[in-house]
C-alpha cells in the first residue's frame, strides 16, 4: 500500500515539474514581450487544477489529497523567484 502510495507521489511530483519547466521553456525560447503574460496564465492555471485536485481527494477523504496539497504549496512557494526569473528576459 506504501509503495502505490509512493508511486503516485512520485508520478504526480515529476509530472507537474515536466509541465513547469515545459511552460518556463517556451516562455524562453519565444523571447517575445508577451511571453510572461503566456506564464502569468498558464503557472496559476497549473496551481489551480492542482488546488482542485487536492480538494476533490480531500473531499473523497483519500491519502493522496496530501500529495496535491504538498504540490500547490510548492508552486505558490516559487511563484515570485519563478515570475522574477521571466521578467529578467
Amino acid at each position: 500500500m506504501n509503495s502505490t502510495f509512493d508511486l503516485h507521489k512520485t508520478i504526480a511530483f515529476v509530472l507537474n515539474a515536466i509541465i513547469i519547466g515545459l511552460i518556463i521553456y517556451f516562455v524562453f525560447i519565444t523571447n517575445s514581450d508577451k511571453s510572461p503574460i503566456l506564464f502569468m496564465v498558464f503557472y496559476p492555471s497549473l496551481t489551480i487544477l492542482n488546488l482542485i485536485i487536492s480538494i476533490t481527494l480531500g473531499v473523497l477523504r483519500m491519502k493522496q489529497a496530501k500529495i496535491y496539497k504538498q504540490i500547490v504549496f510548492g508552486e505558490i512557494l516559487l511563484f515570485i523567484p519563478l515570475v522574477l526569473l521571466i521578467s529578467e528576459i
